[in-house]
């Protein structure tokens, strides 16, 4: 954000924050007041209509009460062989009258049903039944949107209700059911009344599992009200997950959005969670209506303050802009910027220091650039000025004797091989080369000591031929066949074997070239403090015995980077590999 704006921002917001806490602290409060009455008109109005089931359900066990301590029938229930026809008569007409009474004045009462399990037990329509007429969907304690199909035509019987069966025991013995059943929409007068101000109530059926794990089920049929409102998909999981999460058998809470209400009581005599829902659309329409108007003030307000404010700011800090830019573009790369002088006060000094610091600061840097280049370049002559010249006196001591004792074919080929190693190593201005051709020096080079000695060098190269071009550093592998020479073969002076090969790395991004003897290898502590030498950055000063390797692995960190390291294998009596990584790059030459 620019200066002007942060300017403008900062002088807003003194003038608006005080503004905006007064708000924020009135909206709260008035919609905190909202909520709490709105929590406790939901609580009140799910109380009454507990308390209404529960009355309900007091009035089932009075019932219940009555037939179980009714020994009048429950003797002829359990022994009906021992009455004769005319008592068998007397009971069921009797018993009858007196339930069917004691239905008509039970408040709210449907239906109450005797269901005989022996079969010779007459049927009395509709109070005492056969217990065969029932399923077992029928024999639940509580049955909601009961429906007695068994009636056939007795329709007005059949209306949906809450329905509760319980077993009738004598001596132990069960010998009949009782059913007791209420309309259901005298059960949940308030699930299908006409409320108002969008307040709905649910009935939610608890279901156990096998494995004690517990869902909530809408009672799909309960959700109606003669005002027609559905819970939707998103609504159902939603109530369902607030009841479960709350581990509380009642409560009352928000759902989904802060003005809807949900109100919950568990009744755990009938395992149902009775809910009142209320959606709160007028509170939200009211408090919405009043914030959206506070808050188109406020912004008209803010943007009078904004222009305001920077129009002065603009004016003020045109010159601080042109400064700020300035350091952007130094920041992007570009060291030669410059700007233009606008003002004589302090804004127009700092932009006359800032024009001397990037002139300064870019003469700097093209000294630093032409020293860096001039260090590197002395570096890499100073490496290649280590290469051993002493060979090549060797190399022409070799050939002075060859003439005394040789004839004169002998003595052209080997000048003819020297020759070309000298073309090879005096070309310093060429760093780098293809495998290929250092492999054709070290053949060379092999060539020449098998001139020079009695015994013989045999130089295995095992390189797929598609590694050949790939490029090195030159004379990357000769100090490696020298070394090999000087510390594993010369002291035996017996034939031998040199070993060159190469190897991919996993990620295909280098190619370890590797260089193998078979003589008498190396203790692992003189392996160690090669290693050490070789990770000292500093060139060599002394004459250790791995000058030639020092040399390799600085020329490999001045090329490619100090993460390209020189390997050493060696095993005592087995010999050794010194292995060197270079990139998988293919020579343009």
């Amino acid at each position: 954000m620019k200066f002007s704006k942060r300017v403008v921002f900062v002088n807003t917001l003194i003038v608006i924050i005080p503004l905006f806490i007064l708000l924020v602290f009135f909206t709260v409060n008035g919609l905190k007041r909202q909520l709490e009455n709105s929590r406790k008109s939901a609580v009140d109005i799910l109380n009454a209509s507990v308390s209404q089931i529960n009355e309900k359900m007091e009035t089932f066990n009075l019932l219940e009460t009555l037939i179980k301590t009714n020994e009048t029938i429950r003797l002829y229930f359990i022994s009906p062989q021992s009455y004769d026809e005319e008592e068998v008569i007397s009971i069921l007409m009797e018993e009858s009258r007196y339930m069917e009474s004691a239905a008509k004045i039970t408040p709210y009462l449907y239906s109450m049903r005797l269901f005989a399990l022996d079969p010779s037990i007459p049927e009395r329509w509709p109070i005492i039944l056969q217990a065969s007429r029932l399923t077992e969907n029928d024999k639940k304690e509580w049955s909601f949107n009961y429906h007695a199909d068994y009636l056939g035509n007795q329709n007005a019987a059949k209306m949906p209700s809450v329905c509760r069966t319980r077993e009738i025991y004598k001596n132990h013995k069960l010998i009949c059911y009782m059913q007791i059943a209420v309309k259901m929409e005298d059960f949940f007068p308030l699930a299908y009344a006409e409320l108002k101000d969008d307040n709905y109530e649910f009935v939610l059926q608890e279901i156990t599992y096998s494995d004690d794990s517990k869902r909530l089920e809408n009672i799909s049929s309960l959700e109606r009200n003669t005002q027609g409102y559905v819970l939707t998909n998103k609504e159902r999981s939603s109530l369902q997950h607030l009841i479960m999460d709350s581990g509380k058998t009642s409560g009352v809470s928000t759902l989904n959005s802060w003005n809807q209400i949900v109100a919950w009581q568990y009744i755990p005599q009938m395992n149902i969670y009775m809910v009142h829902l209320n959606l709160g659309r007028d509170l939200a329409k009211e408090l919405w209506m009043d914030l959206s108007l506070i808050v188109l003030g406020i912004v008209g307000f803010i943007w009078l303050m904004i222009f305001a404010v920077r129009f002065i700011t603009n004016n003020l800090l045109s010159g601080i802009y042109t400064l700020i830019e300035g350091m952007q573009k130094v920041r992007q790369g570009d060291y030669t910027a410059k700007i233009t002088v606008n003002s004589l006060d302090e804004v127009g000094q700092s932009q006359e220091t800032f024009n001397e610091m990037t002139k300064q600061l870019s003469e700097q840097i093209d000294q630093i650039k032409k020293e860096q280049s001039l260090i590197a370049d002395t570096e890499m002559k100073a490496m290649q000025n280590q290469i051993n010249a002493h060979f090549l006196y060797n190399v022409l001591e070799t050939i002075r004797m060859q003439a005394v004792l040789a004839d004169q074919d002998e003595i052209a080929e080997s000048l003819q091989i020297l020759g070309k190693m000298m073309r090879y190593c005096l070309r310093w201005r060429v760093h780098r080369v293809s495998l290929n051709q250092e492999i054709e020096y070290i053949r060379s080079y092999v060539y020449i000591l098998n001139i020079r000695n009695d015994y013989k060098i045999t130089l295995e190269i095992d390189i797929p031929e598609e590694y050949m071009d790939i490029e090195i550093p030159k004379m990357t592998l000769q100090p490696l066949i020298e070394n090999a020479f000087v510390h594993a073969i010369e002291a035996t002076e017996a034939d031998a074997t040199l070993k060159i090969f190469a190897e991919m790395s996993p990620d295909k991004s280098r190619i370890y070239l590797s260089v193998e003897d078979f003589g008498c290898g190396m203790e692992e502590e003189v392996v160690k403090k090669i290693e050490n030498y070789l990770a000292d950055s500093q060139y060599e000063r002394d004459s250790t015995g791995s000058i030639g390797l020092k040399n390799i692995q600085q020329r490999l960190s001045v090329f490619y980077g100090d993460d390209y390291k020189v390997r050493i294998e060696s095993k005592v009596g087995e010999g050794t590999i010194i292995s060197v990584p270079v990139p998988n790059v293919r020579s343009e030459s």
